[in-house]
């Protein structure tokens, strides 16, 4: 098959078999439209759906976010005193403001056990805006510090449920499997808590300096309210009508007088072709029929959908390629936009067939100059073409 058809035909019969129903070109056109429906994947969409599919989601939404902001992961752990693996999660917002945040940035840079965290961006941010915003801070707390060393920074909600934290700062640590061992709210110092813990503290400190609310809501929380508020029924059938406004046609001239070329597709091979056990298949220099190789049984009519009568004669001169044996497909280089899909289906239920778009590559392959035309293969060559319609 010639490459440039590879996306418009699902199925290319073998000589001499019967061609194949028109249903199976049409796989595409109906694949699309049932990814327009889909349901939304359980992560986002069920209310007990677990963490970690959550952030796995999550992660595919921000491919381009800098490496100092985690999405939710395994806590990473750092050996403590006495050999111990532990890690210190210092719960953070911007309720905090820029100071203390930079404060808090400072406190943590440069350090792998200790990561700061906010439990989601505020209601109608992006998670695009949360990160050039917390970028900024970075920079700063950078500068303050006078080194090149950022801390951990992580959007994950889990620290903040159980039980609920409302407060921050809020400090936490955990031991290497993960164990809560103490935690304290209004102190901005990893090492107080770190130091109280390895003088055997254990479970809530309890308030010891200022703190405020937490102003974020819950990330997951918030990522299902927007979805829920979405219509996707009406989404779906916004991007059907906008389609025909931004469809790109190769709107071409009609033919003033039956023309017939030629094309030439033989090629020259520039460098030995060799199969997989070393056999040199074609050698540089020689020239390669592509026809020869994998016959063209097909029939290309492109026209202009929005005149009348080219439709009917391509209709007409379809049927009769079919009943040949030589598949038709048929490329429109207008359609009435106006008319939107309902025009589209108006022509293929003249066609009784499957219509497609002229792409750009096909109409360059092909040398596609006016229209109505066909394109097929005769006498071991391509030919196009091209007739005044009647009437």
């Amino acid at each position: 098959m010639i490459p440039a058809l590879a996306t418009l035909v699902v199925a290319e019969p073998g000589a001499g078999e019967p061609l194949p129903d028109p249903a199976l070109r049409d796989r595409a056109v109906r694949i699309q439209e049932r990814a327009l429906g889909t349901p939304l994947p359980g992560w986002l969409t069920d209310q007990n759906a677990s963490i970690e599919a959550w952030s796995r989601g999550l992660g595919h939404l921000e491919p381009g976010a800098p490496s100092w902001v985690r999405l939710p992961t395994p806590d990473a752990p750092s050996t403590g005193p006495g050999g111990r693996e532990r890690t210190l999660t210092i719960l953070a917002s911007r309720a905090l403001g820029e100071a203390q945040l930079r404060e808090l940035f400072a406190q943590a840079a440069g350090r792998p056990e200790v990561r700061v965290v906010f439990r989601g961006v505020a209601p109608g941010e992006s998670l695009g805006d949360f990160i050039r915003q917390i970028h900024g801070l970075l920079r700063q707390a950078r500068e303050d510090l006078g080194r090149k060393v950022v801390p951990r920074v992580e959007i994950d909600p889990r620290p903040f449920q159980t039980p609920l934290v409302e407060l921050a700062p809020t400090l936490i640590v955990t031991d290497g499997a993960g164990k809560e061992l103490a935690r304290v709210s209004g102190i901005s110092r990893p090492d107080w808590l770190l130091e109280q813990v390895g003088q055997g503290r254990r479970g809530d400190l309890g308030v010891r300096g200022p703190t405020v609310a937490v102003s974020e809501p819950d990330l997951i929380a918030e990522l299902q309210r927007r979805l829920a508020a979405i219509d996707w029924s009406a989404r779906r059938e916004a991007a059907l009508a906008r389609y025909w406004e931004r469809a790109e046609l190769a709107e071409l001239p009609a033919a003033e007088r039956p023309r017939e070329r030629r094309l030439e597709r033989t090629v020259v091979v520039e460098a030995d072709v060799t199969l997989p056990d070393g056999t040199v298949a074609i050698r540089a220099g020689e020239r390669v029929d592509p026809l020869a190789i994998l016959p063209f049984r097909q029939r290309l009519f492109i026209f202009d959908a929005t005149d009348p009568r080219q439709v009917a004669e391509v209709a007409r001169r379809g049927a009769a390629s079919r009943a040949e044996g030589r598949l038709p497909l048929y490329l429109a280089t207008r359609l009435d936009r106006a008319a939107g899909w309902g025009g589209y289906r108006d022509v293929q239920t003249v066609l009784q067939d499957s219509l497609y778009l002229l792409t750009p590559d096909v109409q360059r392959r092909f040398r596609i100059e006016r229209v109505p035309a066909v394109v097929e293969s005769r006498d071991g060559s391509l030919v196009v073409s091209e007739w005044v319609p009647e009437g």
